[in-house]
């Protein structure tokens, strides 16, 4: 799958205090985390590179993200919900609890990220990778698939019920307690070895 990378050319190195003094994040590098404890909410990051940052003293609340790469962050229990995320990278990030419920995400990857517990509960999925991701206990209920690709990741007792897809490959994937529904097996790609474990939900016992 070949995703379309953020568009970072031309950005320049800052600091979080800056960028608030502005309330502009755009076309910036950030690798220092903020100091104190606060709230950046209805703002648009754009263009923007944050490098090794640990959000837990931020709070994030109502940003669309565009052209914005995280490498090796802290993410965990932040709060995409109903948002727009385009061109945005996810990399060796932190993403426990966070929730993308109901969140239009195109041309988004996640590259070997921990993400146990997020939630993408009803969203739209666009062109989106998950490479070597930790995804247990995740959920993708009524999310809407469309040219999604899942790499060697972990999706042991995630719910993936009620999923719209079309051939969607889990097939290097560990789904070992996984939640899925009938409408959600309709085409889906698994191993051998995944079918036994998916029998069940068929009403079929192996004897």
């Amino acid at each position: 799958m070949k995703l379309v990378a953020p568009k970072l050319s031309y950005i320049e190195k800052t600091s979080f205090e800056e960028c608030l003094k502005k309330m502009k994040f755009q076309d910036v590098h950030i690798d220092q985390n903020i100091q104190q404890r606060t709230i950046i909410q209805d703002l648009t990051f754009d263009g923007c590179f944050f490098e090794n940052i640990d959000f837990t003293k931020v709070s994030l609340k109502h940003l669309d993200l565009i052209d914005v790469t995280f490498d090796k962050c802290d993410l965990s229990n932040q709060n995409f919900d109903h948002q727009y995320l385009n061109r945005v990278q996810f990399k060796n990030c932190k993403l426990t609890g966070t929730s993308f419920i109901e969140t239009n995400l195109k041309d988004v990857l996640f590259d070997h990220c921990q993400g146990r517990y997020s939630n993408l509960s009803s969203s739209q999925l666009l062109n989106v990778m998950f490479d070597h991701c930790d995804l247990q206990e995740a959920s993708f209920y009524d999310a809407n698939f469309k040219k999604i690709q899942f790499n060697e990741t972990n999706l042991i007792q995630s719910e993936l019920a009620s999923l719209h897809h079309k051939g969607l490959d889990l097939s290097t994937c560990q789904i070992q307690g996984a939640m899925f529904d009938l409408a959600s097996l309709k085409g889906l790609i698994i191993n051998d070895f995944q079918a036994v474990d998916l029998i069940g939900i068929l009403g079929v016992k192996v004897k």
